[in-house]
């Protein structure tokens, strides 16, 4: 896995012009600056004019469709449509793009849209995401437990912070009927998935590998997908979710496998507020009982050694594909 992990050879069959390093961080500096901004002004439009974060707490629930429109529409619109059209410039020069056009097919290809999807390895690729829950929870239990309330009066803010946001989630994710069901997964788990996986690993990835190894491009997009997401309390389980996604990428060259993968993290977490909200069980289990459990932590065990199981053999895959 070492040789096609760090293999450059798919972002090299492109003969385009590539951003320097240091370009293409201010380029993802832009979009991280615009994207919340843009996005804190819509909902200060939507709130009645208040920025205070406990009216995430009050809004009124007629503006639920329109708060969801929204946020799909500036995720497509920030993250997606830029990525689309950079993608373009970078192949302009290519014989499949020669006046840059962001939906032609060396654009797309370029992204690691278009080639034939292995069902195997999206298969794995998936596991992987759903065996790695179990740590990711210990990881936010031992936080809860120990770490947040270590920091006092910070951690007590970060706490705050997320509960508010888990707030707003629940409320976007709420369902009445089966067609909202499919608005309120097309906007939280879809449309986040497509326009994220199109910035962080088709695009900012694989530049940011040509300016370094690709474990360094993975580990450093992961970590900045992580940042992106502003939330303290996530952040290292954000961040071992991205580096897993960016390996899935980097060993396929096909976006449209660590999109299946992150689209179904998103909707199983969809599907898990939707549940808790149904039968009130959020917050049913504490995180000392949780840690203090040995059944836990053979689950936790258990799910890794799989999970490694699940990397050697979509690596030996993975490396057959590219013969």
């Amino acid at each position: 896995m070492q040789k096609l992990f760090f293999a450059d050879s798919f972002f090299d069959q492109f003969a385009a012009r590539r951003p320097k390093f240091l370009a293409n961080t201010l380029f993802l500096i832009l979009i991280m600056l615009l994207y919340p901004l843009v996005g804190g002004l819509l909902f200060l439009l939507v709130s009645g004019g208040s920025l205070d974060p406990l009216s995430l707490l009050h809004l009124d629930k007629g503006l639920l469709p329109s708060i969801r429109l929204i946020q799909a529409v500036g995720q497509i619109f920030l993250l997606a449509l830029p990525v689309l059209v950079m993608a373009g410039w970078h192949t302009r020069h290519t014989r499949h793009t020669r006046h840059g056009h962001a939906f032609l097919p060396g654009s797309l290809a370029f992204l690691g849209i278009g080639k034939r999807v292995d069902i195997g390895l999206t298969a794995l690729a998936v596991g992987g995401i759903f065996l790695l829950q179990p740590l990711l929870y210990t990881i936010t239990a031992f936080q809860d437990y120990a770490l947040w309330p270590a920091l006092g009066s910070a951690g007590k803010e970060v706490v705050r912070q997320r509960d508010l946001m888990d707030a707003f989630i629940r409320d976007l994710a709420l369902v009445r009927s089966v067609p909202e069901f499919f608005s309120v997964a097309f906007v939280l788990a879809l449309t986040p998935a497509f326009c994220e996986e199109l910035l962080f690993r088709g695009y900012i990835q694989q530049n940011y590998a040509s300016s370094m190894s690709s474990g360094g491009a993975v580990l450093l997009t992961g970590s900045i997908f992580a940042f992106f997401h502003l939330s303290a309390a996530n952040l290292l389980p954000l961040a071992l979710l991205g580096w897993y996604i960016g390996y899935i990428y980097a060993g396929t060259g096909n976006l449209a496998i660590p999109f299946v993968a992150h689209f179904s993290n998103n909707l199983a977490a969809l599907l898990l507020f939707f549940f808790t909200e149904r039968t009130h069980l959020e917050g049913a289990v504490e995180s000392k009982a949780v840690l203090g459990s040995p059944w836990w932590w053979l689950v936790v065990a258990g799910s890794l050694w799989l999970f490694l199981m699940v990397l050697r053999r979509f690596a030996a895959r993975a490396a057959k594909s590219f013969l």
